[in-house]
């Protein structure tokens, strides 16, 4: 089981990848968890697929992956 704090030090990646895990059991962790670990995953899929052409679209890309990253956290913290 991990802390908040050590998810906070995985990748973006590495936390999408326990939202699919909790995605993939809903029998473990409630119909409810896995629908979030599941929207959370395909949020960060959506990311995985833009390309900023610019400063300010790599800024607000940036800005995204750590709301989304917060979010996967406090998530996880609270489900594993």
């Amino acid at each position: 089981m991990a802390t908040k704090q050590e998810l906070e030090q995985l990748s973006l990646t590495s936390l999408a990848v326990f939202c699919q895990q909790v995605s993939d059991t809903p029998e473990t962790y409630t119909q409810t968890g896995a629908d979030e670990a599941a929207r959370l995953k395909l949020e960060w899929l959506a990311l995985q697929k833009s390309t900023p052409v610019s400063l300010k679209e790599q800024e607000e890309m940036e800005r995204e992956q750590a709301g989304l990253k917060k979010r996967m956290v406090e998530f996880l913290a609270g489900i594993l």
